[in-house]
């Protein structure tokens, strides 16, 4: 048995935070990747509120998950028997092994928001969970606002949880709903619990208004708590819930608590940065543990010490989530830097024959041309792969035309025309769209496709690339008086994502270097990952 239990509620709780949409396929597409973390629970909808939910849950069955599937809802309605409440009748339609109820647990709410009485809730609480164990499911009941309940009418809060489990609930879940609570006032309200529970495990489900959610579940756990609620990324209603993508490896490297394997933590990074990737709402750049900066050393002094013990500022080592460590380059041009930034990519800068001068000299130049590589690694690996002869350029652009055209009334639209070099021939293809830069992508894509059988497996692969972001900021080269712009452009394919950078005098210039440059990294390194050849058009 393992000692903490954890149901992921990215797909219902993450659904209700601001901004946040998902289509069954998202939903059916995030089950598979979230599954990967080998958690116990995986509650992919709410039917009641949300009938396409339905959709899911049926398609759902036809995927290998690991997980139990859970449905979410809450008990009947006042003065409703159970087998006629519409809630419970949609939960079950959901036919999933695992339901998941929940309870007013605060006087406050039975009286004021849901209008009936303190006995008809208790009623409601143990008909519910009654019905539902008659037909045979594992039944998780939540206490809503179970800690404010407690600290304003601690003798109900207490009565609607044993009501729950009398009743037979498998699992006691307490809700600090308005994440108002301190840890201490968490534990205080677990080990009540624990004193009539028995073997009825009891969890947590903490909201994250004040900030204490992580510290409140760890506070849960060490009162006795052996289940745990959250969501990858931390969506959820109002300020979010409890981020799993924090409190895992906490639980497993630092409390050494068997919450899930070694090898399903090492995937805790790339299936954090996709779901967030495809909900399309929120970063993760500064997030603990699976964020993109956050194992990242950019002084001197940080880089020596992490490059002889790496313990001197990572908490844990970054590979054990499926996080890469990355050394910043405050000036490019400094060896012990560049050495290590190389070895990474597997070019050993160490000695001083020719060839290594002449890359050194090369970074230089760039270097003072304002190219920093700490945002855009990609860009660093592309350069320093061109240079060494590992990767050939793919292509060569002979004219590239942008301008926006106006119709009536109308929005504008952006136009595209690319005459470009692939292999013998020159191809001439055009693309528009709403704004420079994705007609730029697209014009790209669309010069690819005309070599679509000289790709082969890659031109599916093509199909699969996203812009996910686009920052622009301008600056001064070293040295020099004419302003320039700094385009990043992040590119994802589903499975990874990666940076490149352009700088020009010119923005649309700058922008099309880094479309160009992260197109052909995401050929090179899909290539090489998938064991194929990619073709030299030149």
């Amino acid at each position: 048995m393992k000692p903490v239990t954890v149901l992921d509620t990215t797909l219902r709780d993450g659904m209700l935070a601001e901004g946040v949409s998902l289509t069954p396929e998202d939903k059916l597409e995030l089950l598979a990747l979230l599954d990967r973390l080998g958690l116990d629970y995986l509650e992919a909808g709410w039917p009641y509120q949300f009938p396409e939910d339905l959709e899911v849950f049926e398609r759902a069955r036809e995927l290998p998950l690991n997980a139990k599937l859970v449905a979410f809802g809450s008990t009947r309605r006042p003065e409703t028997p159970p087998e006629r409440d519409p809630n419970l009748k949609a939960l079950l339609r959901a036919e999933t092994e695992v339901v998941h109820v929940y309870g007013k647990a605060w006087d406050l709410h039975v009286e004021k928001v849901i209008r009936t009485t303190l006995e008809e809730n208790l009623a409601m609480v143990r008909e519910t969970v009654a019905h539902l164990k008659r037909l045979g499911k594992e039944v998780i009941f939540t206490a809503e606002h179970f800690f404010d309940g407690f600290r304003r009418n601690r003798a109900y809060a207490l009565a609607v949880v044993r009501e729950a489990a009398e009743a037979g609930a498998d699992l006691l879940d307490l809700g600090d709903s308005n994440g108002s609570s301190l840890p201490r006032e968490i534990q205080e309200g677990v080990r009540a619990v624990l004193e009539f529970a028995g073997e009825v495990p009891v969890g947590i489900h903490a909201h994250n208004d004040s900030g204490l959610a992580v510290a409140n579940a760890l506070a849960a756990i060490e009162a006795g708590a052996r289940h745990v609620q959250g969501s990858i990324g931390g969506y959820g209603a109002r300020c979010g819930l409890l981020d799993l993508a924090t409190l895992l490896p906490i639980l497993k490297l630092r409390l050494g608590l068997d919450v899930v394997t070694d090898e399903a933590l090492r995937n805790l990074t790339p299936v954090a940065r996709a779901v967030v990737n495809k909900i399309g709402v929120g970063e993760l750049d500064y997030h603990p543990f699976v964020g993109y900066k956050v194992f990242t050393h950019r002084t001197h002094a940080h880089v020596a010490a992490v490059l002889s013990a790496p313990e001197a500022y990572e908490p844990i080592p970054p590979e054990a989530v499926g996080n890469e460590r990355r050394l910043l380059l405050p000036g490019i041009a400094r060896a012990s830097y560049l050495e290590a930034l190389a070895a990474r990519h597997g070019v050993d800068l160490s000695d001083d024959s020719a060839a290594n001068q002449r890359i050194r000299e090369e970074l230089l130049r760039l270097e003072e041309a304002g190219y920093t590589y700490e945002d855009a690694e990609a860009s660093f690996e592309l350069v320093l792969g061109k240079l060494t002869g590992r990767f050939q350029p793919v292509m060569r652009v002979e004219r590239l035309r942008l301008f926006e055209v106006l119709r009536g009334k109308r929005d504008p639209v952006v136009e595209a025309s690319l005459r470009i070099k692939l292999g013998p021939k020159s191809e001439y293809v055009a693309a528009e769209g709403e704004g420079p830069i994705t007609t730029l992508f697209a014009v790209l894509r669309n010069a690819l496709r005309e070599v679509e059988a000289e790709l082969g497996p890659l031109a599916a692969y093509m199909d699969r690339l996203r812009l996910l972001a686009v920052r622009v900021r301008t600056f001064y080269p070293r040295d020099k008086k004419e302003l320039r712009a700094r385009v990043t452009i992040t590119f994802g394919d589903g499975r990874r994502a990666w940076s490149t950078i352009g700088i020009s005098a010119d923005l649309i210039q700058a922008a099309w270097q880094a479309l160009l440059d992260g197109v052909e990294y995401g050929l090179y390194t899909e290539a090489e990952r998938a064991g194929l050849q990619l073709p030299l058009f030149l």
